[in-house]
Parts: structure tokens; C-alpha cells; sequence
């Protein structure tokens, strides 16, 4: 895969758009330490996809157009070829943050794991909140052997729709 995606990342942080996160942050599909880029193929899903984030913190968050190169990630919502391989797609769709503050290993790191042991340079994600929706992050980018990623526009605010404000 290849084209237009687009990154929500907090305002503060526009100049790391494209940096791993931060050694002791976790996400959906990294454990802390592990390089992940989250990012979506359209502006209002990115933004859709962090709002549960803006709502909790108030933090501003900006969408940043990015152009990924050639890329090959592992597409969750092939149903036939993640029960060919043994995964459980649904393992991605069960809250991964309480199951990190329980002290439990959220079941999608297990679906990232299995993606990267095939060599996928990402994985795709089935939106838990958009229907036909989908999200992609990146295990690896801007480096020998990896897809590039680089930014391809201006950053424009990602501000919350009256539904989204009050959303749960």
C-alpha cells in the first residue's frame, strides 16, 4: 500500500510527527520501547480516532498530512487470511489501556507480534468506531529496508464535532 494518510498527534508535538513515541509509552499495537506510527487514510478518522484521547486530557491535537510509500502491512480485515494464519482479529478490538493498567498484556500486542514475525512493515486496523473504517500503524519507516513516510501538507487543527465532544 501507498498514498495519502494522516496523522492526529498533540499540537505541542507537530515537530515529532513522524518520531517513534517515547521509550516508556505503550500503544495499541507497541509495547513501550517498540517503534509504532498511527496514522489513518482520511483526515476525519484520524481525528475520530483520537478523540477519546481529546475528550479525557482537553489537549489540542493537530492532523498532519502525510505520503507513505510502498508498503507492505498486515490487513486485519481480511477475515479468511487471519484465520489462515491463527489470528484472532478480534484480539485487536478489546480495550488494549485497562488491560495495560490491570497489569495484563493487552491481546493486540499478540496480533502486532504475529504481523511483524511475518515481516509486515505494519498492520491494519478494523475502526472500532467509524463502520467500514481503518486505521494503519507502521513497526518500521525512514530507515534502510522500510516504506517512507514523510510530511505532505500543512497541519490543520483537529477539532471535535458536538457529537464527538460528548461521545463515549
Amino acid at each position: 500500500m501507498r498514498g495519502r494518510y494522516f496523522r492526529a498527534i498533540l499540537a505541542d508535538r507537530v515537530g515529532d510527527v513522524l518520531a517513534p513515541p517515547g521509550p516508556a509509552r505503550a500503544g495499541r499495537y507497541h509495547r513501550p520501547g517498540q517503534p509504532a506510527l498511527y496514522m489513518s487514510p482520511d483526515g476525519a478518522w484520524a481525528r475520530i480516532a483520537v478523540s477519546g484521547y481529546m475528550r479525557e486530557d482537553g489537549r489540542p491535537r493537530v492532523i498532519v498530512p502525510l505520503e507513505l510509500g510502498e508498503a507492505r502491512v498486515f490487513d486485519q480485515r481480511d477475515e479468511s487470511v487471519c484465520a489462515l494464519l491463527g489470528i484472532d482479529r478480534e484480539r485487536s478490538n478489546v480495550p488494549w489501556r485497562p488491560e495495560l493498567a490491570a497489569g495484563r498484556e493487552p491481546p493486540s500486542w499478540r496480533n502486532a507480534d504475529s504481523a511483524r514475525a511475518l515481516g509486515a512493515d505494519g498492520i491494519i486496523d478494523r475502526s472500532r468506531h467509524i463502520p467500514g473504517g481503518w486505521h494503519v500503524t507502521l513497526f518500521r519507516w525512514n530507515q534502510p529496508g522500510a516504506p517512507t513516510v514523510a510530511v505532505a501538507g500543512t497541519a490543520f487543527p483537529a477539532i471535535l464535532s458536538d457529537s464527538e465532544q460528548h461521545s463515549g
